[in-house]
This record gives structure tokens, sequence and C-alpha cells, in this order.
């Protein structure tokens, strides 16, 4: 192997190795901004439940009254009141989910329940950390391998688009010759 394709090697390994080894990381930055998300949920639901209780109902009861009452007022109240008894219930299962995600099933986790405004909070304000744990030594070889595998996909594509190449070239100068 020429000492370039070796450097390109190192260079794939490396920047594989660098980038996903940040998944855990990134991961547990993640799972914070959504456990505060889910605290604040929390404490709208609470507020909720003690309306509803302090009126002598239910919150399903609570709710209803507003939803099917004639004031549009009061019925888009029963619509606030019902997206955050929802978002309560939704970051509450998102944060046990990936919470109880094995090593390996994180990044599958994270895609299935990917809150985007967490994410781009998460990244907004991310900051890479050294991986000296067993997850992020796993995901560094992780991305040690599909590095050098995508730089050998890309040079076997990229041989191939040159071999092509050639031939066209190779036809044209034939035909070239034969006018």
């Amino acid at each position: 192997m020429p000492a370039l394709g070796r450097i390109a090697n190192g260079v794939a390994a490396v920047a594989g190795a660098g980038v996903t080894s940040q998944f855990p990381e990134f991961y547990q930055q993640y799972l914070q901004r959504l456990g505060g998300r889910l605290d604040q949920a929390l404490v709208q639901e609470a507020r909720i439940y003690e309306a509803a209780q302090s009126q002598g109902l239910s919150v399903a009861d609570y709710l209803q009254r507003f939803l099917t009452s004639s004031d549009p007022v009061f019925q888009a109240e029963g619509k606030v009141i019902q997206a955050a008894l929802g978002d309560a219930e939704s970051l509450r299962a998102s944060l046990v989910a990936l919470a109880d995600a094995s090593v390996l099933e994180r990044p599958f986790a994270l895609f299935r329940y990917l809150d985007h405004s967490v994410l781009a909070a998460t990244f907004d304000t991310f900051k890479p950390a050294l991986p000296i744990t067993a997850e992020g030594l796993t995901y560094a070889a992780i991305g040690l391998l599909l590095g050098l595998l995508a730089l050998a996909v890309g040079e076997r594509g990229g041989r191939a688009v040159k071999r092509r190449w050639h031939r066209r070239r190779q036809r044209k100068r034939g035909q070239e010759h034969w006018s």
C-alpha cells in the first residue's frame, strides 16, 4: 500500500473514531435536556391536576368541560391543556425508552424518539468530551471501522469511475482513428 493510501486510511480511521466517540456525550447531554423538558411538563401537568381537583373533577372531566364549552376561548384553553398533558406523557415515555436503551441500541432509540427542538438545542450547546468510558471506546472503535469502510467504498467507486472514463476515452479515440 503506497504511503498516501496508508495516510488516507489513518485519517479516515481517526476521523471516524473521533466523530462517533462523541455520541455517548451527545446522548447524555440530549437526555439532560429532555429531562429538563419533562420536568417543566410535569410542573404543568401537576397544575392541571390541582385545578381539576379544586373543582372536584377528574382531569378527564375537567378537560372535557373546556373542550365542549360553547365559549371558543375555553375550547382553545382545552386544546392547550390537552397538548400539555400529551407532551408530559410523550416526554416521559421518550426519556424512559432512551434511558433504558442498551449501549448499541442508543442510536436507534434516539432516532425513534427524536424531539427535533431538543436535538437542535443540544447541538447548539454541545461540548465535546474525551471518551474514556467503555461506551466511548466502543463507539470510537465502531467509528474507526466505519471510517475505513467509507474510505474503501470511496476508493472502489473512484476506481470504477476512472475505469469507465478511461474506456470511454479509448472508444472515442478509436472512433476518431477510423473516421
